[in-house]
């Protein structure tokens, strides 16, 4: 998988990576520079699930990049310039207001965006198709392959997606059958 030097987190894939525990591993696996838009982390990005052993949803866990931005590892931005500001207010009309902030600072920076929403995706690959795109299962994977990840590891870390941030890949996602594998191997 390529990506380009950084990539932008929308709401859905950085409440699914937070919720494994591992982030820090997994943006650090990812490598290059790891950007939310300030309108997700304070709109929409707002918090995870505790949840019990049966997986029932107990308490709200609120999102707390503070140690990985302090690390530099993460770093929050915003729309800045009015070339950004035009992108986002395009896209804005056509995919939720987080998503377009995402694509409008991923084109106007050069980065790579993560979403797994299908119309988002799709609008997208329309409206900028040299921009990369990624989803959760691809960072998961590059994770699972960089840091040589044992599979039990991984399905704990898949589990707590599926659970805490109601995480579950589409069966036509490409990865599909690699995430079906590993849930199914601890079973």
């Amino acid at each position: 998988m390529h990506l380009s030097e950084c990539l932008v987190l929308d709401a859905s894939c950085l409440l699914n990576l937070y919720a494994t525990g591992r982030l820090r591993e997994i943006a650090l696996a990812v490598g290059g520079q790891i950007e939310v838009a300030d309108y997700v982390l304070e709109r929409e990005a707002i918090y995870t699930w505790q949840t019990d052993s049966t997986g029932t949803r107990e308490e709200a866990v609120p999102v707390d990049l503070t140690p990985l931005v302090e690390e530099g590892i993460i770093r929050v931005v915003r729309l800045e310039h009015s070339g950004e500001q035009e992108t986002f207010v395009a896209l804005a009309a056509l995919v939720d207001d987080g998503e377009a902030a995402t694509a409008a600072l991923a084109l106007h920076r050069g980065c790579a965006v993560a979403t797994d929403d299908r119309k988002a995706r799709r609008v997208f690959g329309e409206f900028m198709p040299d921009v990369p795109l990624v989803s959760t299962l691809d960072l998961m994977k590059l994770w699972a392959d960089e840091s040589q990840i044992h599979r039990d590891e991984l399905r704990v870390a898949m589990d707590a997606m599926r659970h805490s941030a109601s995480y579950a890949p589409s069966s036509r996602d490409p990865l599909f059958e690699w995430w079906a594998s590993i849930m199914s191997s601890g079973e």
